[in-house]
């Protein structure tokens, strides 16, 4: 018995930005002066841009996560971006959200049968990690990221279209200071990682493993495990192996049952002892913690093959600041 690895193209994600400023215009505010209220025009120059774009964009840009590439079982990347004030006269706060609605849960009208277990639930396999720095001189406080750790999106706390921010807003939204020179970098990391879903299952416990690091094997950490526990000398699949063969040379030693019934050179006791230990190791193969990694990333990907477009929106707003 073997397992394969899944041979298929996977899907192709597109990860767009999509990018809004509050007000959308230029930014203006009252002066007191001797009595009278003189309405001034304050610059207004809130901006951003990818990490390959040569200039800032105060309208929109196009932030490929996943580089428009096909994505596999135990892919990973990462991608950034810039956002800064370009010196607006104005204070500005700041916010960026994600919604990856399509990457949540997919089975909807079916679950799926996984390691021999039916009835499961199959979510989008990715994590995602966020990171945001501040340029090197930088003079305002830097934002603090709801969660420094990897995050699966079903656990995040969204709204009703599916955005959550990846910024902490307990004391509030990060700010440029007016007239701010200081440029914000956010950084975002994925990876395609069963093993921060299959506890959901109930099929396996495992400990989440993010390492990426292959080292001398041929997966990932978490499923070079998997995979060493079925195939390395030893493992589920030699035990099966041997089990089939003590069956095999109990029959060619002792022969077979005769059509009434009697086995006068066997042992109906021995030899039910040998073939339970041969559906055992069958069995343990079947529901290994590879064969259960395979069926969830097999489904995975057909589930999002058959979605027309898989976006993963990213939604940077800039509001205005009342001056003191």
């Amino acid at each position: 018995m073997k397992l394969f690895r899944i041979g298929l193209q996977l899907l192709i994600v597109a990860a767009l930005v999509s990018f809004s400023i509050f007000p959308s215009t230029l930014a203006s505010y009252t002066s007191e002066d001797s009595g009278s209220d003189t309405a001034l025009i304050a610059k207004w120059n809130f901006s951003a841009k990818g990490e390959t774009d040569t200039q800032y964009y105060n309208k929109g840009f196009t932030f490929n996560l996943f580089d428009g590439k096909t994505v596999a079982p135990m892919d990973a990347g990462e991608k950034s971006f810039s956002l800064k004030s370009g010196r607006s006269d104005v204070a500005v706060a700041y916010n960026i959200e994600m919604n990856a609605n399509e990457l949540i849960k997919l089975t909807s009208g079916n679950t799926a049968v996984i390691a021999t277990h039916s009835g499961k639930d199959v979510y989008a396999p990715f994590i995602f990690k966020v990171s945001a720095a501040m340029n090197t001189g930088a003079t305002d406080s830097p934002p603090i990221v709801f969660q420094t750790d990897w995050f699966r999106l079903q656990d995040t706390s969204r709204d009703g279209e599916g955005y959550f921010s990846i910024f902490d807003l307990t004391d509030g939204k990060p700010t440029f200071s007016p007239g701010s020179t200081d440029e914000v970098t956010v950084t975002i990391q994925w990876q395609w990682n069963t093993s921060f879903y299959i506890n959901d299952t109930a099929v396996a416990t495992v400990t989440p493993n993010p390492d990426t690091n292959i080292g001398s094997g041929r997966y990932l950490p978490y499923y070079q495990a998997a995979y060493d526990a079925y195939y390395a000398p030893g493992g589920l699949q030699d035990q099966s192996t041997a089990a089939f063969k003590a069956v095999d040379t109990y029959l060619n030693v002792h022969g077979s049952p005769l059509p009434d019934g009697t086995w006068p050179d066997g042992d109906f006791a021995e030899y039910n002892s040998l073939a339970a230990a041969a559906n055992a190791a069958v069995e343990a193969c079947n529901t290994s913690l590879l064969r259960a990694y395979d069926d969830y990333d097999t489904f995975a990907a057909h589930a999002l093959n058959a979605k027309p477009l898989v976006q993963v929106i990213f939604r940077i707003s800039g509001e205005q600041m009342q001056p003191n």
